[in-house]
């Protein structure tokens, strides 16, 4: 494997190592409740098992900010490697925390923001599917802030996994993009 090439491999890889460590988590958390509670209430320090959480958040978000500087290398980001910050912040300040809530809020404004903006810069350059990826990640932003103003679960997981979604498999696209010798 070339060296150049890991982090389109690492972007590619995102969604499973997402999955996985959230099983770990979750294990460790069995109050844990999808519809009840915020994914960040298993990182709250008041939880005998947050470091869990906020470990697995710290060592993703790392993962993430090498992926997204390979796609900001490659012209296909801008905003992502600041996002990967932010999420990196989510678990070095807990919900417990006043810096917690805005580092989570820049995340998924910086990534999804990310998705428009390159998506736009694809279609442009004549790859189609860009506008595509534009559209559902302003559509994905719409339905979180739908999902929580209308309070229709009690907690923020599921408003969140929406977004992680899309910026997941985004990342799966991206990294794809990549290793198919693609560069903006």
């Amino acid at each position: 494997m070339h060296f150049e090439r890991l982090p389109a491999y690492i972007s590619i890889s995102l969604p499973l190592i997402f999955l996985v460590g959230l099983a770990v988590v979750l294990s460790r958390n069995p109050w844990f409740s999808f519809t009840n509670n915020a994914l960040s209430d298993m990182g709250n320090v008041n939880n005998p098992a947050h470091a869990y959480f906020n470990s697995f958040l710290m060592f993703f978000a790392v993962l993430t900010f090498v992926a997204a500087a390979g796609a900001f290398k490659n012209g296909l980001s801008y905003l992502m490697p600041l996002a990967a910050v932010f999420l990196f912040l989510v678990g070095v300040f807990p919900e417990n925390y006043s810096p917690h809530a805005p580092s989570a809020v820049l995340f998924y404004i910086l990534a999804l923001s990310d998705i428009i903006v390159v998506g736009v810069k694809l279609g442009r350059s004549g790859v189609s599917l860009g506008y595509l990826w534009s559209a559902l990640s302003g559509l994905t932003f719409l339905l979180m802030l739908y999902l929580v103003n209308a309070s229709i679960f009690r907690g923020l997981a599921i408003p969140e996994l929406v977004g992680a979604v899309t910026i997941l498999a985004w990342f799966v696209y991206v990294g794809m993009l990549q290793l198919r010798g693609f560069h903006v």
